[in-house]
C-alpha cells in the first residue's frame, strides 16, 4: 500500500496547478470555451462545474489504473471515459437545472472531451505515477484554476456587454457589445496572464527579502 502524503504535499500539488501553473493563465490549455462561450458568467458556472466532474474521477482512475494500460492507450480510452462523463453532466444540466444554459453549451460540452485540458494529463507519464490523493489534489487545482479564470473573465464580459451580473443590473448604461467577440476574450486573458506574473514576481521578491532578511 502506498503511503500517505503530507497534508504540504496534497497543498504543493493543488497550488502549483491552481494558481503557479495554472492551465489556462500559464499552459494557455482550455481557451476555446472560454474565448467562444465566455461572456456570461451563468454559462461560466456551468463549464467550470461540468470540467470538475469530470477532472476529478478521469485523473483518480488514471492514478489507479493507468500503469495497467499502455501510454499510448490511454489518451482514447480516456476521451471515451471523460465523453461519457460530460455527457451525463450534459444531461443533469438539461433535466435538472436550465434547459437555457444546456441549449446555449450544449456544442461545447462533447468537444471539451477532447480539450488539451483533460488529454494532456491523460498522455503524461507521471498521471499515472502518482498517489490517488496527489491526483485528486492536482485534479482539484486544475478545476478550480480553470473554473476561477473562466468565471471571471465571463462575468466581465457580461459586465461589459448586458451590464449585469448573473442577470442582476449594475446600474450603469455604457454598453460594449463587441466583448462578445473571441478577441476581446483574448486581450482580457492577455491581462489576466500578466497580472499573475506581476503577482508572481511580488511573490518571488516578498519570499528573497525574508531570506535575506533572517541571514
Amino acid at each position: 500500500m502506498k503511503k500517505l502524503p503530507s497534508f504540504r504535499t496534497l497543498f504543493s500539488a493543488f497550488w502549483e496547478t491552481f494558481l503557479r501553473e495554472n492551465v489556462v493563465l500559464v499552459q494557455a490549455m482550455g481557451l476555446c470555451p472560454i474565448l467562444a462561450v465566455g461572456y456570461d458568467l451563468k454559462y461560466g458556472v456551468a463549464l467550470a462545474v461540468c470540467t470538475a466532474v469530470v477532472m476529478l474521477p478521469a485523473n483518480l482512475l488514471i492514478s489507479l489504473f493507468g500503469k495497467r494500460v499502455p501510454q499510448w492507450l490511454r489518451p482514447p480510452l480516456y476521451a471515451v471515459f471523460t465523453t461519457a462523463l460530460l455527457l451525463a453532466a450534459a444531461l443533469v444540466l438539461r433535466q435538472f437545472i436550465s434547459a437555457d444554459v444546456y441549449a446555449a453549451l450544449y456544442l461545447f460540452l462533447p468537444l471539451m472531451a477532447v480539450n488539451a485540458l483533460f488529454t494532456v494529463r491523460a498522455a503524461g507519464k507521471q498521471a499515472a505515477a502518482v498517489h490517488p490523493l496527489v491526483s485528486l489534489a492536482d485534479s482539484l487545482g486544475i478545476a478550480l484554476g480553470f473554473g476561477v479564470v473562466l468565471c471571471v473573465a465571463c462575468a466581465a464580459r457580461e459586465a461589459a456587454i448586458y451590464g449585469t451580473i448573473w442577470d442582476i443590473p449594475l446600474g450603469f448604461e455604457a454598453r460594449f457589445p463587441e466583448a462578445e467577440h473571441p478577441f476581446i476574450g483574448y486581450v482580457l486573458l492577455g491581462f489576466m496572464a500578466a497580472a499573475l506574473q506581476w503577482l508572481r514576481k511580488l511573490w518571488h521578491r516578498f519570499i528573497n527579502r525574508r531570506k535575506g532578511d533572517s541571514l
